[in-house]
């Protein structure tokens, strides 16, 4: 599919966030705000990466993805449910 995408319930991530914000087993911590999610639809060529991270509140697994553009996003779902679901898009 040459205009394959997935659609993801998002938090934009601003661009100064901290890289040291871990738990202590090493693994990036984020908040989650279902109260300030949008819905964006991703190409995954546009995406440069996916990081798997734990939401602060409760442990779920979330996932960052960082966009060409610069821009990045705390995703609703986790980085390994995002990463299987880009498999079947290509």
């Amino acid at each position: 599919m040459a205009n394959a995408f997935t659609c993801e319930i998002v938090n934009v991530v601003d661009n100064k966030f901290a890289a040291d914000s871990r738990d202590k087993d090493g693994k990036r911590v984020v908040m989650f705000d279902s109260l300030r999610t949008i819905e964006v639809y991703l190409f995954p060529h546009h995406i440069i990466q996916i990081e798997a991270v734990k939401d602060t509140k409760d442990g779920t697994a979330r996932g960052i993805i960082s966009m060409s553009s610069g821009l990045r996003y705390i995703t609703e779902r986790s980085a390994a449910l995002i990463c299987s679901d880009m498999a079947k898009l290509v």
